[in-house]
C-alpha cells in the first residue's frame, strides 16, 4: 500500500471546501459545523493515532477496558446532548450504551478469545459504540417527538382504560426501528452499494478479500446486535419517564 502523507490530507481538504460551498449556496447553514467538524476530526484523529501506538505496544487488558469506558462515556454525553425535551438524558444514554455496546463487545470472548487485544478491541469497540450512540440518539429523539406530538391520542387511550404500555406500543416500535434504520439499510445493501469500512481497511492493508469479507460479516452481526439492544433499552427507559405509576402522561414543557 502506498504511504499516505499530510500532503494527501491537505489535498482532500478541497472536498471540505466543496461541501462548505454547497452548504452556503443552498443556504443549508451547516458551514460552521462543517468547519468545526473538520478541525476537530483532524486534531482528534491525529491525537488518537499517536495514543494508540502507546496502547497497542503494552496491550494491557485493563488499559484496553479503560479506553473503551472513555469511548462509551464520550458517546453517552454526545448522544444525550442531541436529545431535547427530555430531562436528564445522560444516565439513560449511558445505560443503553453499556447494555448494548458493552454487552456486544463481551461477545468477542465467545466468538474468538484471540481478539481480546488492543488491535481488535479498540477498533471494533469504536465501530460498535459509535453505531450504538447514533441508535440511541435517533430512537430516543423519535420517541420523544412522537409522544409530544400525539399527546391527545395517548391520553384518550389512557382514559379508555388502556395502560401506557399499550397506548405507546406503536410509538415505541417506530422509535426502535428508527434507531436501527442505518444498520438495517447496511445489512440489505452491503457488498452491493458499498464495501464497508472494516473490509475496505483490510483490503487496502493487503489482506485477502475473502478474509476481509469474513471479518466484515462478524462485524456486521455485532453491529446489528448492538444497535438492536441499545435501541430497545433506550426506548424502554425513555418511555417510562413520561408516565407515572398510575399511568398518567406527564410532558414537561
Amino acid at each position: 500500500m502506498n504511504e499516505i502523507t499530510y500532503i494527501h490530507v491537505l489535498k482532500s481538504l478541497l472536498l471540505v471546501v466543496v461541501a462548505v460551498v454547497v452548504s452556503r449556496c443552498w443556504k443549508v447553514r451547516a458551514e460552521k459545523d462543517m468547519v468545526i467538524g473538520t478541525v476537530r476530526s483532524f486534531v482528534q484523529l491525529l491525537a488518537v493515532g499517536y495514543a494508540l501506538k502507546y496502547i497497542f505496544e503494552p496491550d494491557l487488558l485493563i488499559l484496553n477496558i479503560l479506553v473503551v469506558l472513555v469511548m462509551v462515556t464520550v458517546a453517552g454525553y454526545t448522544a444525550s446532548s442531541r436529545i431535547h425535551h427530555l430531562s436528564r438524558p445522560f444516565p439513560l444514554c449511558m445505560i443503553a450504551l453499556a447494555v448494548g455496546a458493552m454487552g456486544t463487545l463481551f461477545s468477542l470472548m465467545i466468538i474468538n478469545p484471540d481478539w481480546l487485544t488492543a488491535r481488535y478491541i479498540i477498533p471494533l469497540g469504536g465501530m460498535i459504540i459509535s453505531n450504538s450512540m447514533n441508535a440511541t440518539t435517533l430512537s430516543v429523539s423519535r420517541l420523544v417527538s412522537d409522544i409530544r406530538s400525539n399527546r391527545l391520542e395517548i391520553e384518550t387511550s389512557l382514559s379508555l382504560g388502556k395502560s401506557w404500555h399499550i397506548a405507546t406500543k406503536n410509538y415505541r416500535r417506530e422509535a426502535t426501528v428508527t434507531g436501527m434504520i442505518s444498520i438495517l439499510n447496511f445489512m440489505k445493501t452491503v457488498g452491493l452499494v458499498a464495501l464497508p469500512g472494516a473490509m475496505t481497511g483490510m483490503i487496502l492493508g493487503g489482506a485477502e478479500p475473502l478474509e476481509a469479507v469474513l471479518l466484515q460479516l462478524v462485524v456486521a452481526y455485532m453491529l446489528l446486535a448492538a444497535t438492536a439492544v441499545t435501541s430497545v433499552v433506550a426506548v424502554e427507559l425513555t418511555v417510562r419517564k413520561f408516565f407515572t405509576t398510575h399511568h398518567q402522561l406527564v410532558i414537561e414543557e
